[in-house]
């Protein structure tokens, strides 16, 4: 016999019992005498250190603390440790299990969501599109970062035109060219998914350098920055990042939980930091191919895709270092020398 804790299923009151097996039944003596068939008592799983629990099929159940009297349970039952709890048991397919869960976690994160994500993307509506641009624009207006530009009336429209002769002859949606003063964000520019291509006051002095004009090598570099920008447009590649980081949190949330919002955001952001970078190089490909249709070399782009690395160059190295793992854009010394190399090779073809 073992003492033990009854609970009757109807109330929270504790009936301290003594409990016995025999005659193929679990007998209760104490606060409560019972007998109930062991055929249909019911063993929860076993766990270490904590209760052996017995359901009986009145809706009650009793609690055996002595650890000792645990296989004596378990042998009146019959009880069959469930497959599950054997294979845990058993070291080497443990770790196996272990080993394919981490390999179908790696191939959902790296080929199932993308894929995932590029099927969801087609079944959002052009008209999110439109939405999602024009409510992003007002908003970073709204916040001041960007703000009216300041360059004069001929720089815009010599902008206009640059955009004009790199768009595509039949873009999938209408395109329009914005220029604004981002003094927070220096040079740069920016694709809505509405059409709307950004492009800073920062980032055209910059290629203007010290000709403070808008000479043919800097109209070469600022068409390529439109080139690139009209990619991702055209590509949707807003709604498809969209797609992905929504994946992406749901996975990290399943994985991680609610325990940490860090712990769940930061692998959605890693994940997310590699697409764009697939993302930057497509359409640093998509505006070579632009460039080259009509006669426009490369180079200018690639010196300044140079020029803003070094920029970034002149940062702390430690501040770089810590930002390099978490920056969207790919390094901008590979992406310039990714366009010589395609540049050259376009040109082997030709002569060819």
């Amino acid at each position: 016999m073992s003492a033990a804790h009854y609970f009757d299923g109807r109330s929270a009151r504790l009936h301290v019992v003594e409990l016995a097996t025999g005659d193929g039944s679990i007998h209760l003596r104490g606060d409560t005498t019972r007998s109930y068939p062991a055929a249909s008592t019911r063993l929860a799983e076993p766990f270490r250190h904590a209760p052996a629990v017995l359901y009986f099929e009145d809706g009650s159940h009793v609690e055996v603390q002595d650890a000792a009297m645990h296989p004596l349970l378990a042998a009146a039952l019959d009880y069959r440790k469930p497959w599950v709890v054997r294979w845990q048991e058993h070291t080497a397919a443990a770790l196996a299990a272990l080993v394919l869960l981490l390999l179908l976690i790696a191939a959902t994160w790296h080929w199932g969501i993308p894929a995932a994500a590029e099927r969801l993307a087609d079944e959002v509506p052009p008209s999110a599109d439109q939405s999602l641009g024009q409510n992003a624009l007002a908003l970073l207006q709204r916040q001041g970062v960007l703000q009216p530009s300041r360059l004069s009336d001929d720089r815009l429209a010599a902008l206009q035109g640059i955009l004009q002769r790199v768009q595509p002859p039949a873009p999938r949606i209408p395109l329009r060219l914005v220029v604004q003063a981002a003094p927070r964000l220096g040079p740069n520019a920016l694709a809505f998914p509405d059409g709307t291509v950004v492009i800073t006051d920062e980032m055209v002095r910059l290629v203007m350098n010290k000709s403070n004009d808008i000479d043919a090598r800097t109209a070469a570099a600022l068409a390529g920055v439109l080139a690139h920008e009209v990619a991702h447009i055209e590509q949707r590649h807003t709604v498809r990042t969209l797609t992905r980081s929504s994946l992406t949190a749901a996975l990290s949330a399943t994985l991680f939980g609610d325990f940490s919002a860090v712990a769940a955001g930061l692998p959605a952001l890693l994940a997310n930091t590699e697409y764009s970078r697939d993302m930057e190089l497509a359409a640093d490909d998509y505006a070579a191919q632009r460039l080259r249709a009509h006669g426009i070399p490369t180079g200018p782009l690639a010196d300044l895709f140079d020029h803003l690395d070094e920029q970034a160059d002149k940062m702390p190295k430690f501040f770089r270092q810590a930002m390099s793992y978490a920056a969207t854009h790919p390094n901008g010394y590979a992406r310039s020398q990714r366009l010589r190399e395609a540049d050259a090779e376009a040109k082997a073809d030709q002569e060819d």
